[in-house]
């Protein structure tokens, strides 16, 4: 497999059980020190960092989709809001608080209220510990084990004041804060502004998770409404994020290094963001899917269930990113444990003697996000080398385009030269270029296009098109003679240039051979 699947997680693979150290006798006992083990990590090995962790919830409707319909089967009118709700759950660093943290039972009560808002009813309350208690990790558990689990206190508290200041934005997975919230408190004691929404359908009544095209873009529009909603929290730096995938939430991370250009760093948490599935097939046929955008570090950690399903050229494909790939092959954990759920039933007892590994395990994803993070975020040292270090990647056309307009047509081509230079090679794509250039053409700035015309073809003189370009950019100034010359010239090279499509082939032809009637 290469450099594909490396770094297995040490402090996952290479311990022993410690079951297997001790005598039938002993049984019971290392039981119980696994679980005071675990507690005792939950405490201090795992250590919370200088802020205290506050936590609250927005309830914001996007207005530009509709969540439910305007009429009921039999032709009535709906009352009411009829907007997609959205429930925003914000991380963040705050100042020590009194009284008491949030518990499990108390996240566990939000699952009622994640698609409609207001006050969680006692009903809605039922409903959503039954949504637990579904989970096939926990329907295992004891009366007396749910017990514990609902009192089991968390790192934070609601609504605790901020500290003043900006720190960098997570966007975390989509999901319900009752069992996703143990990283966003580490996170958020550490200095980050975290932020969740709920995976809902596209609609009301819609399952949480379709795995179709229209579930996927509704999730990712989620994201969208999730940022732009977060410029109203004051502690927010929209412009240094990272985003972090759980589950199926490693494509909508992926998609936000594609999408957003603050985005500096990705983490998956066993994700499926390399499953080369249904889901994936409909998100390839989306408008900004392109594993070339993705510029930023990918840290992704996973289970060998899960690697063993992970599409080697997608890993390979985003060449421009430096990544990290990191197998934690023990096969007792759970596809929870790298969520807080899995980890906090170990501290109930609910493990057995697994409860040790859930806790390294746990203790150890969340340890090399955080590095992962305050390395990319923050500036800190990284001791851990890319597996696949990122390939030299050209100029995005965005950065380009920015350039002209921000900077002007003179100083671009002058950064364009000196990278040239410094690369070896032309560092911004020749249909880039060749669209700024047209873009000034016909946009009352001709001189300016055809001196970026005129660059392209020196960049790429071999190819048919940047001539064929160049010949319209004199045509366009009145230069008749050189555009008649440098028609010629891209006909010429037209057959040997293998760098374009049939399509596009003979498209070129067309501009040509129009050309040559108007000039001739």
């Amino acid at each position: 497999m290469g450099p594909f699947v490396t770094r297995p997680a040490p402090v996952v693979t290479k311990r022993q059980p410690l079951a297997a150290c001790v005598s039938n006798l002993d049984v019971m006992r290392v039981l119980v020190l696994l679980l005071l083990f675990a507690v005792s990590t939950h405490g201090e090995e795992l250590k919370p960092g200088p802020y205290t962790a506050g936590f609250t919830q927005w309830e914001r409707y996007d207005h530009a989709r509709i969540w439910r319909t305007a009429r009921t089967l039999d032709g009535k009118p709906r009352t009411g809001e009829r907007a997609r709700p959205v429930r925003i759950s914000i991380w963040y660093p705050a100042q020590a608080a009194e009284g008491a943290p949030l518990t499990f039972g108390d996240y566990v009560g939000m699952l009622g209220a994640e698609a409609r808002f207001g006050t969680v009813t006692p009903e809605q309350q039922r409903r959503a510990e039954e949504t637990l208690w579904a989970f096939p990790l926990v329907r295992t558990l004891t009366p007396e084990q749910r017990g514990k689990l609902r009192a089991l206190p968390s790192r934070a508290y609601r609504d605790a004041k901020p500290v003043s200041g900006k720190f960098p934005v997570i966007l975390y997975s989509l999901g319900s804060p009752a069992v996703h919230h143990g990283t966003p408190e580490y996170l958020a004691s550490h200095g980050y502004v975290v932020v969740q929404a709920p995976r809902l359908g596209a609609f009301a009544g819609f399952p949480q998770d379709n795995r179709d095209a229209l579930d996927l873009e509704t999730k990712l529009r989620d994201m969208d409404f999730v940022l732009n909603e977060l410029g109203a929290w004051p502690q927010a730096d929209p412009s240094n994020m990272a985003a972090i995938g759980f589950s199926a939430g490693g494509r909508w991370a992926l998609a936000a290094a594609m999408k957003y250009p603050d985005v500096r760093a990705v983490v998956s948490l066993d994700s499926v963001m390399l499953f080369n599935d249904a889901v994936t097939a409909a998100w390839r046929s989306m408008p900004h899917f392109d594993l070339e955008a993705v510029r930023v570090p990918v840290l992704h950690l996973t289970r060998t269930a899960f690697a063993k399903q992970d599409d080697r050229k997608m890993w390979e494909a985003m060449r421009y990113a430096d990544r990290t790939y990191v197998t934690f092959e023990e096969p007792s954990l759970d596809h929870w444990d790298f969520q807080s759920l899995g980890y906090e039933m170990a501290l109930v007892g609910a493990r057995g003697e697994n409860a040790g590994k859930v806790a390294e395990a746990y203790q150890s994803w969340n340890r090399q996000t955080l590095a992962f993070l305050d390395a990319h975020l923050k500036g800190k040292k990284l001791e851990r080398l890319p597996d696949l270090p990122a390939e030299p990647a050209p100029v995005s056309a965005a950065a380009f385009m920015n350039a002209l307009e921000e900077e002007g047509t003179e100083a671009a081509i002058a950064a364009y030269r000196a990278a040239w230079k410094e690369r070896g090679i032309p560092p911004v794509a020749e249909a880039v270029v060749n669209v700024a250039g047209y873009t000034l053409l016909f946009g009352g700035r001709g001189a300016e296009g055809l001196k970026l015309l005129a660059l392209n073809a020196e960049a790429h003189p071999s190819s048919s098109n940047t001539w064929d370009s160049l010949a319209d950019a004199y045509l366009a100034v009145g230069e008749r003679g050189k555009a008649l010359e440098l028609t010629k010239k891209a006909s010429e090279l037209l057959d040997a240039d293998k760098g374009m499509s049939e399509e596009r082939r003979a498209a070129v032809r067309g501009s040509i051979e129009g050309k040559l009637k108007q000039l001739q």
